[in-house]
């Protein structure tokens, strides 16, 4: 099913800020991940660690000036940051059916009042852990009405290609001359003296 994109609720809801925070909210769990390969870590310490990551650069991001339009709105664990006037929440779960506790649980500030009851009343970044090794985590942002539907959905489509073999043939390969190497005459001296003051 194809979902209103954000902004036709919202037009502060653009492409490019919500990039902005779906591409930060995956460096940070890759990164996490990529860091924390020892033995001693497991999905859980690995989870919290990106947890606490995600929050702590997304209090700097919004506190640090660079985006006229991210606010905090609040700092809590329950962290809640505003795109625009936009209240939104972020979670590493199913973007098609959220089990996290408190997915749909919204606190003081993290509140919009609709005048039609299906517009979204609470938006949420999702991030889905990647389905095997070979795959990505993807990133989500999502619109809910009052019933907890999905009625607005957008998703982060990162713009890398990932090479990937096309056969099973490998190509032969080929040899390369010997790079020739002169030594050079023109303004040679100049460089030297430049390096030498």
């Amino acid at each position: 099913m194809t979902y209103p994109h954000p902004s036709s609720y919202y037009p502060e809801l653009t492409d490019e800020r919500l990039t902005v925070i779906a591409e930060a909210l995956l460096d940070i769990r890759y990164n996490t991940y990529r860091q924390m390969d020892s033995p001693f870590d497991d999905t859980y310490t690995r989870e919290t660690a990106v947890f606490g990551r995600s929050r702590n650069m997304l209090i700097v991001l919004a506190l640090g000036g660079k985006y006229d339009w991210l606010s905090l709105i609040n700092p809590g664990m329950d962290i809640t940051f505003g795109i625009g006037s936009v209240p939104c929440r972020f979670f590493r779960d199913d973007p098609q059916a959220p089990e996290k506790p408190g997915f749909f649980k919204r606190n003081a500030v993290d509140c919009l009042f609709a005048t039609d009851e299906n517009d979204p009343v609470m938006w949420r970044f999702v991030v889905e852990k990647a389905s095997s090794e070979e795959d990505e985590d993807h990133a989500f942002f999502i619109g809910y009405n009052v019933y907890q539907e999905k009625v607005s959905q957008w998703s982060y489509a990162s713009s890398a290609s990932v090479l990937h073999v096309a056969g099973d043939e490998i190509p032969a390969g080929k040899q390369l001359s010997a790079p020739e190497i002169d030594a050079r005459e023109d303004g040679s001296d100049r460089n030297s003296k430049a390096q030498n003051e």
